[in-house]
């Protein structure tokens, strides 16, 4: 009631420009969700979190629709570097945050905790969970939660009720921006977006608005980047192929092309790691080169970032072949995945089929417009084949090879997840973005009494879904003595506060250091942490060695 008050008196102005924004975002992604089997109404996280703004960025580095931090973007497999940042892009961070928000109700088996857990992460969560042995998130947010996640739950619901019904809260005549419209092209590597445009007849800051993922404005180095373009201008693309190929390379960022050291401004929302990781030098050597002791930088500091090489690799490219082709709808499919396999857009199969919803059937033929030949997909996605062994299960075959077992079962048309030793397996190797960061070969974990698959997850720093695909689980049940494949890790230090054994790593508490900062920068429990070193409170001594178990 507070937040509905709110909207419409002073946070009217900002909610009728959330609502403008919708209409132009809504329906891509609420198809995205509906796609994943998820609640429409979730939709409504990204006004809350952005208003829909593509290029929103929040004071801690949080960047998009649905304000991913870098950390997670990655988790979810969505590419942050210097030349692209699909957490800008609308339909690429709508599936990782559906894959996240996925993830964290198979977790707290709650949205309003998962909703929760989106905002303040699922280990503050789940820590007020074992602390209150409540699963309910209005019992324990009063007290176990953050100020602004107690707010957000309700923040959410009062922004749905009205943007569904906006009339009754007196916000008539809103004028909706025109739904996103558009198809999706390959364009070879380091092409500018202005030349692009011109060769397409279309303004650059119509192709620079559908694509604002690209940070230089232009293709990024490698093999062909897939962009938005107009509605209707996929065949003028390829009509113009060799002009587009032909079009001047873009250089980029100027930072390492001869190893010399360039400089930085620091800008508002600018954290030392973000900079890092946008120059692809390490956060000790930038710490090095402008002699700073802690991570604290302030906006307008000018910062030296050190050169670096990059080594030279040729590349042959084709462009890639489109065609229309006929698909026959299989159980399980969903217009999501169909739309993965061919590298359409759900929008264009939609459009191509007079579908209006999501729903399909089994046995249904559907048309696939511009879908990439079966040559070019070779081309960007590499196989390799694997021979079954005794024992071998279809979720550790996928969790060894960094994929997903709906990847490899579409690979091999397999229905279920049945295998056979002897049995000979394509691994469409970069097909998928898997949940999991395997460092490594998967390992065992036998279930203790009183686990929770949320609760493993988060020990491990993988996702629920990961660990579900990888041991074959349908829902979240498990047993105590039960022995689950999880994805190794592999964690590294940075070398400034800790160190590491074999079995361990060992961080040196700093001075205003926290148990929470401290667990959620190594992706541990604070019960793990405490437990680890025999902890009785949350009090730290500075220069005290912490020990961080590699179970």
């Amino acid at each position: 009631n507070y937040y509905l008050r709110v909207y419409q008196t002073s946070g009217r102005k900002l909610f009728s420009k959330w609502l403008y924004r919708s209409g132009k975002y809504v329906p891509l992604m609420t198809d995205i969700l509906d796609s994943k089997g998820l609640p429409r109404d979730l939709v409504y996280l990204a006004m809350i979190e952005s208003g829909f703004n593509l290029k929103a960025r929040s004071h801690r580095g949080a960047v998009g629709p649905w304000q991913f931090m870098p950390r997670t973007a990655k988790r979810y497999g969505l590419r942050v570097d210097t030349w692209v940042d699909e957490r800008m892009d609308p339909e690429k961070s709508t599936m990782a945050a559906a894959d996240y928000l996925g993830d964290l109700y198979d977790m707290f088996q709650s949205w309003e905790l998962a909703i929760a857990g989106y905002n303040c992460g699922e280990h503050k969560v789940q820590s007020a969970i074992d602390r209150y042995k409540l699963n309910d998130y209005w019992k324990i947010s009063e007290s176990a939660l953050p100020r602004e996640t107690r707010q957000y739950v309700p923040k959410l619901i009062a922004a749905l009720i009205i943007a569904k019904n906006p009339e009754k809260y007196e916000f008539s005549g809103v004028e909706y921006h025109q739904q996103l419209n558009y198809e999706k092209v390959y364009i070879p590597p380091q092409k500018s977006l202005g030349d692009i445009a011109g060769e397409l007849g279309i303004g650059k800051k119509t192709l620079r608005e559908l694509n604002p993922h690209l940070r230089q404005n232009s293709t990024p180095p490698g093999g062909f980047y897939e962009i938005m373009v107009p509605a209707g201008y996929s065949k003028i693309v390829a009509s113009k192929k060799q002009d587009i190929l032909a079009l001047k390379k873009v250089n980029g960022p100027r930072y390492s092309n001869h190893g010399n050291p360039i400089e930085y401004r620091v800008k508002r929302g600018d954290t030392l790691g973000e900079i890092a990781h946008r120059y692809r030098v390490s956060t000790s050597s930038l710490k090095s080169a402008n002699r700073l002791k802690g991570s604290t930088i302030r906006i307008g500091q000018l910062l030296t970032i050190p050169g670096k090489r990059k080594r030279a690799v040729g590349i042959s490219y084709d462009y890639p072949k489109r065609s229309s082709v006929s698909y026959k709808v299989v159980k399980g499919d969903t217009l999501g995945s169909i739309a993965a396999r061919h590298q359409v857009s759900v929008l264009s199969i939609k459009s191509s089929n007079n579908i209006s919803g999501t729903k399909i059937r089994a046995g249904q033929v559907l048309t696939i417009p511009d879908a990439i030949s079966q040559t070019y997909v070779s081309k960007i996605k590499s196989t390799v084949k694997y021979k079954v062994k005794s024992g071998d299960t279809l979720g550790e075959i996928a969790l060894n090879h960094g994929v997903r077992v709906s990847s490899l079962k579409n690979a091999n048309n397999l229905k279920g997840t049945t295998i056979r030793a002897g049995q000979m397996l394509t691994i469409p190797v970069g097909s998928g973005r898997s949940h999991s960061r395997t460092g490594g070969k998967p390992i065992g974990y036998k279930v203790r009494s009183g686990d929770t698959l949320g609760a493993i997850a988060l020990r491990y720093g993988v996702s629920v879904s990961s660990i579900k695909d990888a041991n074959n689980l349908k829902d979240s049940r498990i047993r105590a003595g039960q022995i689950l494949y999880i994805a190794s890790r592999g964690r590294k230090s940075d070398g400034s506060t800790s160190g590491h054994s074999r079995n361990s790593i060992f961080h040196y508490v700093k001075k205003g250091d926290t148990l929470w900062e401290i667990a959620s920068k190594y992706d541990v429990s604070v019960t793990d942490l405490k437990r680890w070193n025999n902890l009785n409170s949350s009090k730290l001594v500075t220069g005290a060695k912490l020990n961080i178990k590699r179970d």
